[in-house]
């Protein structure tokens, strides 16, 4: 998920906090007033601030009208939380105003001249050029949901998938995607087989995209044991990114994962 959408899905979710927050505040039937705490020496003061037809008054709020003290004080900070909601709400959009729509990375996915004419500024390893573009047995499933271009030209199956590829292409990491394996006498279509072009280390790097769908989930572990218990090692060989609808993938995890193997 790049910038816009997360900031697009954090938008949503503080517009439903905030209308939530707001209903509960009303809902509450705080007193009128605030709260107002002096010190004095070494004990507070604890003050009951509200208007009158003839002014504002302040009241001393003694230990047996505590519940008092206590009401304006959850008031103060509902109040509060509601305020910097709307602000951080207010900062969102005026962030997605100015934000520039088209990106230098719009002109390999959506022109394949421009490709040829910039391929020189992109780093491609020489050694495993061959293998990352020569043709390969890809998975025939679901062939309609390859929708999301990549700089290099491939499609994927989601923004999240489009964002990895894309930092494997600017870094000059080779790599295949949903390329046919066999492991453990099973053909499995890992999201991404790279290979480190100093080392010539292969890595399969799986990305978990939908972590809080329970059937989802399943698939993924027996997927991760297949691995497990023929010879990929988390963190060694095999390499996984994850997120769910309130947790995006972010390009500074991508960036973060990449930066720890390569």
């Amino acid at each position: 998920m790049n910038i816009i959408s997360k900031l697009e899905a954090e938008k949503a979710r503080l517009e439903s906090q905030i209308a939530r927050e707001t209903y509960d505040f009303e809902m509450a039937n705080y007193p009128e007033g605030r709260l107002n705490i002096k010190q004095a020496g070494k004990y507070y003061k604890m003050y009951h601030v509200y208007s009158t037809p003839t002014g504002t008054k302040r009241t001393y709020i003694k230990k047996k009208n505590i519940d008092l003290a206590q009401c304006l004080a959850q008031k103060a900070y509902k109040k509060t939380s509601i305020q910097a909601h709307k602000k951080e709400l207010q900062a969102i959009n005026a962030y997605l105003r100015y934000y520039p729509r088209k990106s230098p990375d719009d002109y390999f996915r959506n022109s394949s001249e421009y490709k040829r004419l910039l391929e020189d500024f992109i780093p491609i390893s020489e050694a495993y050029n061959d293998w990352a573009c020569e043709e390969y047995e890809r998975n025939p499933e679901y062939p309609e949901r390859l929708i999301y271009p990549t700089m290099k030209g491939d499609m994927v199956r989601s923004k999240s998938e489009a964002m990895i590829a894309d930092e494997f292409y600017r870094r000059g990491i080779p790599y295949r995607y949903e390329y046919k394996t066999t492991i453990g006498g099973y053909d499995v279509y890992p999201d991404f087989t790279i290979i480190d072009p100093v080392s010539g280390k292969t890595y399969i790097w799986e990305h978990f995209g939908k972590m809080d769908d329970d059937d989802y989930v399943n698939k993924c572990i027996w997927k991760l044991r297949l691995y497990l218990s023929n010879g990929y090692i988390p963190q060694v060989s095999l390499l996984t990114t994850y997120e769910t609808g309130m947790d995006p993938l972010t390009s500074v995890r991508v960036v973060e994962t990449i930066d720890q193997f390569f």
